[in-house]
């Protein structure tokens, strides 16, 4: 697909560090939403500057999308079953996804055009990575950073869950290169329940 694995690890160690700013004193879910936001902004940064990537925005969705209309990539922070390759089931989304997660891999996103119709172009040996919205999944895990880029199978919007996977590329997992006594707060990756009540 052309991406360089050392673009994604540089991405994930910008938003090692990132994450890694957030205090207890930041909002409960900063350290999460930084880690993202900084891991997709370095990575659309490196893929854009191999001349194979753009980066694009449909419906507000930070992707970075092939030049040659065959794949578009986007990053979504996984479960704690990311990265692990005999998972039965593959990775969830650490939070609910979206409307615009739902259409873009169940086909209505902008890919389907003349492009994505034509087979994807052979690496010599018949292993050429089938065409289609793929993912950047992270978990930070303790002590490493489990990843893998892969491709759905399907997504059930009202769950905002994805239901399988086509094909999984399990990445090794990025571990920082110094251990600090401080973990960042979103170690563990999981959702932050809140608590909602009627006002009388």
């Amino acid at each position: 697909m052309g991406i360089d694995i050392a673009d994604i690890n540089d991405a994930i160690d910008a938003g090692e560090i990132m994450a890694g700013n957030i205090t207890t004193n930041h909002p409960i879910t900063a350290a999460g939403l930084t880690r993202w936001i900084h891991v997709v902004g370095r990575l659309r940064e490196k893929l854009a500057s191999s001349g194979l990537w753009s980066p694009d925005n449909p419906q507000n969705r930070p992707i970075s999308k092939r030049n040659d209309a065959r794949y578009t990539l986007s990053t979504v922070g996984g479960d704690e079953v990311t990265g692990i390759a005999d998972h039965p089931r593959g990775p969830s989304a650490a939070r609910k996804k979206g409307k615009s997660t739902a259409e873009a891999v169940n086909g209505m996103d902008s890919l389907i055009r003349i492009e994505t119709l034509r087979p994807s172009p052979d690496n010599g040996d018949g292993t050429a990575p089938p065409n289609g919205n793929w993912f950047l999944i992270y978990h930070r895990a303790d002590g490493s950073v489990r990843l893998e880029v892969s491709l759905p199978l399907g997504f059930d919007e009202n769950e905002g869950q994805f239901t399988g996977w086509r094909v999984r590329v399990i990445l090794p997992d990025w571990r920082p290169k110094e251990i600090s006594e401080k973990k960042p707060l979103d170690v563990g990756g999981q959702d932050v329940d809140f608590q909602i009540f009627e006002a009388s």
